[in-house]
């Protein structure tokens, strides 16, 4: 670090004390030294931003599976034509069930049973 020295020069008629000797001397130049330090710099490292990777993963499309009508949904889960039949009849022989209006539901999922 580098140290500056400063001179100051007081004019005649100025009253200087000097070391703490308790002695004043009036109308002689005195030169005062004073050692000036600069002010301390601090250099301050700034580091980049971190930067991080993003996956976005592509879209999906989600189709629904086709929903079943009432005469899939109970040969898929194993009922035989005899339930069919008689849930057909218990739900008021809904004409939805029996596609070809012949009086037998379920044909479409059973087979032909006329």
């Amino acid at each position: 670090m580098n140290r500056m020295v400063a001179a100051l020069l007081v004019s005649a008629g100025a009253v200087a004390a000097l070391g703490a000797c308790g002695t004043t001397t009036t109308g002689t130049p005195v030169t005062v030294v004073r050692e000036i330090v600069p002010p301390s710099t601090t250099t301050a490292v700034v580091a980049p931003p971190t930067t991080s990777v993003v996956v976005v993963e592509p879209p999906v499309t989600v189709t629904r599976a086709p929903s079943l009508t009432s005469c899939q949904r109970l040969f898929a889960e194993g009922f035989s034509y005899v339930y069919a039949y008689n849930s057909w009849v218990n739900a008021g022989r809904p004409l939805s069930w029996d596609a070809d209006r012949d009086g037998y539901p379920c044909e479409q999922s059973y087979g032909n049973r006329n």
